[in-house]
């Protein structure tokens, strides 16, 4: 397959030719949109501040420009309670290609339930897709002012019983229902069941008063008795059958577990046959023996089979599987995969992991259902094998038929214009709006146009959110290449490590920030960079310039490059300890150090670091082979560390 990929195929062309920016001379054109630019900024301090009347010359004279429609957002937004209807059907009449008429929208409702105007809001309420709670209600109360008081009280009834507390716009409705007796003692019953599992006793308490039958006192009591003591539940659980019991039993082992997952831990296992095996039950007995599993004790063995002896919870299955991997004890490997549901079976991730265990224990090793796989571990397989790696790409070519009209439409312009402005969220709201009206196909070329502007993240988010695997040059685009190449090769590392790094990382979008903090490209934290820097005599200001791609990848590829000489040139090793820290990886080796490879990337205890390694080392792999120059998964003194390196 490394010879189908060579240059001479249309890939290259494809990545180089659609998807570097023009850096020819400014234009007129160019010229003339940045004096509109500035314009708009102008205008737009103006709007927001309630100074720019619809009359004013100014604004006329941007009625061309593609982010006009802002403009007259943000001034009748600054209208707040004098917002009406006629300034959102004017503004859905100029621009009906515009989501921004259902913000307007927004606004009017809360400015019509402000003025009493209940059935107007209704008419308004009925074009919203997902309505919140708060809307919810509202509307439920205009359904009651309008006499339909049943209807009214059913959509009370689901909001009424929620295991969290409502808005206050909600208490007038639930204030009637109470009064006509629609808060009943099974609606009572559930909330406070609903309170308890989401670790709200004082809602519970409220909810409490409104139970009247003795039967469901009696519940209520007991739940309450299971919430304060939990090993109650074990005594309480003989006499009970059904639903209630899988309820009480979840509520007891929730509130154990977030005080000790040992306490939560025996009192499943004290439960035994009793404990209801609920869909909800079977996940809260997976992540309670997946948090011991996770501790990589092999004592953990049988304690995880008696938690869970029926096989369950697949999830928790995988990691006795990966308890069984850590002491490489073969025949229970084998055993344990046939004990996945099937769907898990069939994973390309246990079926390497059956093949291995078949050939440890004197059976052939069959990889073939994997090798065609695009995957981290059919890319083992096929290493293993020396077969070549498979993308099974299929990148449409579009023709100008199909892209200029997308190129040219109002949508594509407005988000020309707000990437221009670094107003990337914005431009999401225009993207998720315009592809609402787009056809599969036009989709993935408009997804495609993304690169045009510099949005490599966009392209590769509708790629995953649309379901456009195969498209190779929209999910894998270059981006920062020649900066990418100079530091990488400055500091002796594979460029395309690092960029797979940054794909990973950030889905190659500078301005990417973590929840943690971490910045740019390569998502470094301003610490971690600050410490790079000084160690590597690199200029640096502080955290703000972690957002400029030239010095985000020179800091992230000298801290890849110290995490790479740190642990001996492995790259596997350097990835993880580039997204959990290198203390975590020399704590998952310490006693380890002669586990094999596979193995060790098997056990990684942090999901998103396991997943993050698997896909770093195949990035690589995919962007060299869409470039036409091959690569290794594994480095030569890696793939010795596999486990079957010695076949």
């Amino acid at each position: 397959m490394l010879s189908l990929l060579r240059r001479k195929a249309i890939i290259p062309s494809l990545l180089f030719g659609l998807m570097q920016l023009n850096f020819a001379a400014p234009s007129a054109a160019d010229a003339a949109i940045e004096q509109q630019r500035n314009q708009f900024l102008q205008l737009e301090k103006r709007a927001k501040s309630g100074n720019l009347q619809v009359t004013d010359p100014e604004l006329a004279a941007l009625r061309n420009y593609p982010l006009y429609p802002y403009l007259e957002y943000n001034r009748i937004v600054a209208l707040g309670s004098a917002i009406s209807e006629a300034e959102l059907k004017r503004f859905r009449a100029q621009f009906p290609d515009s989501h921004l008429d259902r913000l307007i929208r927004s606004r009017l409702m809360d400015n019509l339930i402000r003025q009493g105007r209940w059935q107007t809001f209704a008419s308004y309420y009925l074009e919203l897709n997902s309505p919140s709670d708060t809307e919810q209600c509202l509307y439920a109360r205009s359904l009651y002012r309008k006499g339909d008081e049943q209807a009214a009280y059913e959509m009370g009834r689901a909001l009424w019983v929620v295991g969290r507390s409502q808005d206050k716009a909600c208490d007038p409705l639930f204030t009637e229902m109470r009064a006509e007796g629609e808060l009943t003692s099974a609606l009572a019953l559930e909330r406070v069941l609903n309170a308890l599992d989401t670790n709200r006793s004082s809602l519970a308490t409220y909810a409490k008063r409104f139970i009247t039958d003795p039967g469901l006192e009696n519940i209520a009591r007991d739940a309450f008795a299971i919430y304060r003591n939990p090993e109650k539940v074990v005594q309480l659980s003989r006499g009970m059958r059904g639903e209630l019991q899988a309820r009480l039993q979840n509520i007891a082992v929730q509130r154990a577990y977030r005080q000790d997952r040992e306490r939560a831990y025996k009192l499943i296992v004290d439960l035994g046959e009793l404990y209801n095996l609920s869909e909800e039950n079977v996940k809260l007995l997976g992540r309670v023996g997946i948090r011991i599993a996770k501790e990589l004790e092999p004592k953990d063995r049988p304690r995880l089979a008696l938690l869970d002896p029926n096989y369950a919870s697949g999830e928790l299955t995988e990691w006795r599987i990966r308890l069984a991997l850590l002491e490489q004890d073969w025949p229970a490997v084998a055993k344990l995969i046939t004990h996945l549901p099937s769907e898990l079976q069939q994973d390309s991730r246990w079926l390497y992991w059956a093949a291995i265990a078949a050939e440890r224990t004197g059976r052939e090793a069959d990889f073939s259902p994997i090798l065609q796989e695009r995957s981290f571990y059919g890319f083992i397989a096929a290493e293993l094998q020396q077969q070549p790696f498979q993308l099974n790409q299929q990148s449409p070519v579009y023709t100008s038929a199909v892209l200029e009209p997308l190129r040219q439409s109002k949508q594509m312009a407005r988000i020309r214009e707000l990437v221009a402005l670094d107003r990337y969220t914005v431009a999401r709201s225009e993207w998720n709006a315009w592809i609402d009206t787009l056809d599969p196909q036009q989709r993935q070329a408009a997804a495609r146009l993304m690169a045009e502007v510099g949005w490599h993240q966009m392209g590769i988010l509708a790629a995953a959110y649309e379901g456009f695997w195969n498209d190779m040059v929209l999910r894998f685009p270059e981006a920062f290449v020649d900066h990418f190449t100079r530091e990488s090769e400055a500091r002796s590392i594979d460029p395309l490590w690092s960029m797979a790094v940054s794909r990973q990382e950030s889905a190659l979008f500078p301005w990417a920030r973590s929840p943690v903090g971490a910045r740019g490209l390569m998502q470094l934290m301003p610490g971690t960079a600050k410490q790079t820097a000084q160690r590597e005599k690199i200029p640096y200001r502080g955290g703000h310039e972690l957002y400029e791609a030239h010095k985000n990848i020179r800091l992230g590829t000298a801290y890849l490059a110290q995490m790479y000489e740190q642990f001996d040139g492995s790259r596997t090793y350097a990835t993880a300890a580039y997204n959990a820290g290198p203390h975590r990886v020399t704590r998952w080796r310490e006693g380890r150090e002669d586990l094999p490879l596979d193995i060790f990337i098997e056990l990684i205890p942090f999901d998103e670091t396991r997943t993050y390694v698997q896909n770093v080392l195949s990035f690589r792999v995919i962007y060299a082979q869409l470039r036409g120059e091959p690569r290794t998964l594994f480095s030569d003194q890696e793939r010795r560390r596999l486990v079957l390196a010695s076949r």
